[in-house]
């Protein structure tokens, strides 16, 4: 028993090795200046140039490392250095300050120090420098950022640049940007509060003319109802003891039109505005008597 499984152990181990041979290494992925993307795997790397067969092709082509996103080359660099030596990270370090890449730089001489003794205190004097130049550039973003009023953006750097950046000169920019900002959202804010306080005073006065303006027209069709029913009243006094048929239509007429000047008038009389209720008062008097007399004739 003790011999199988020492047999079993054995062979375990054996294929251990020839499994991690044969997994498949992971794509190259290659992020071009234009915003293309290469996936495919990489033949050789030269100082200037790589050998590249994208995925789906057969040959080969030759791919300038300035057509390449900085990260995509650190990347490549970064997969294909010695690790252990402390001047290629150093080495690797000054590629990525000399393509903007600071806190990848920072990265890179902090690990060159602690591999190497001999580099630290140059590897140290870079990390400040790359920590430096990193601060600035956030700094930078955050001022673009301001310009197009992008506020929520830029504080997140601000706040990165106070927790992270505070023993760079770009903190306290950092702080003075942040009052600007802060100064420029409260006049915003309080600019909106005017414009919408503004929409709200012109859609009231628009509401108040149009209730005027129906008021007005109420008012002067209630006067022409009245004068209708005036007229009527005095056709029917016309046909009186000649034609009592049209007497009768005539005052009936009289009698619809100042109804109907009734309800207007009582529309009028819910009003705020002292001049409609006068309006209205007198209205209503001169429809009563005239609806009294349409009604007396009626009567007979």
């Amino acid at each position: 028993m003790k011999a199988i499984l020492q047999g079993a152990f054995l062979l375990l181990a054996m294929c251990l090795p020839a499994s991690s041979q044969d997994a498949k290494k992971p794509d190259d992925i290659l992020q071009k200046k234009d915003g293309g993307l290469l996936v495919g795997r990489v033949l050789r790397m030269e100082t200037e140039t790589i050998d590249f067969v994208a995925n789906g092709e057969k040959e080969a082509r030759k791919i300038a490392l300035r057509d390449l996103m900085p990260y995509s080359v650190y990347r490549l660099k970064l997969d294909r250095l010695d690790r252990k030596s402390g001047q290629a990270r150093f080495d690797l370090g000054e590629f990525c300050m000399a393509n903007g890449l600071y806190s990848t730089a920072t990265r890179e001489f902090e690990e060159a120090a602690s591999i190497d003794a001999n580099l630290a205190d140059k590897a140290k004097k870079r990390r400040d420098e790359a920590h430096n130049e990193d601060g600035r550039a956030k700094f930078e973003e955050v001022k673009k950022l301001h310009l197009r009023k992008e506020y929520d953006e830029a504080k997140t750097i601000v706040r990165i640049l106070l927790e992270k950046y505070a023993d760079t000169p770009y903190a306290d920019e950092a702080k003075k940007e942040d009052a600007k900002m802060a100064e420029e959202i409260t006049k915003d804010n309080e600019a909106k509060k005017a414009q919408l306080a503004e929409k709200e005073k012109a859609a009231a006065d628009a509401g108040l003319k149009k209730v005027e303006d129906a008021t007005k027209v109420s008012i002067a069709r209630t006067v022409e109802l009245i004068e209708e029913a005036q007229k009527a009243w005095g056709d029917g006094l016309d046909h009186d003891g000649k034609n009592l048929t049209k007497a009768d239509r005539a005052w009936k007429t009289s009698e619809m039109a100042l109804v109907s000047a009734k309800r207007n008038v009582d529309a009028l009389l819910k009003s705020n505005d002292v001049a409609v209720l006068q309006k209205a008062k007198e209205l209503e008097k001169q429809a009563d008597v005239l609806l009294v007399k349409t009604y007396y004739r009626l009567g007979r």
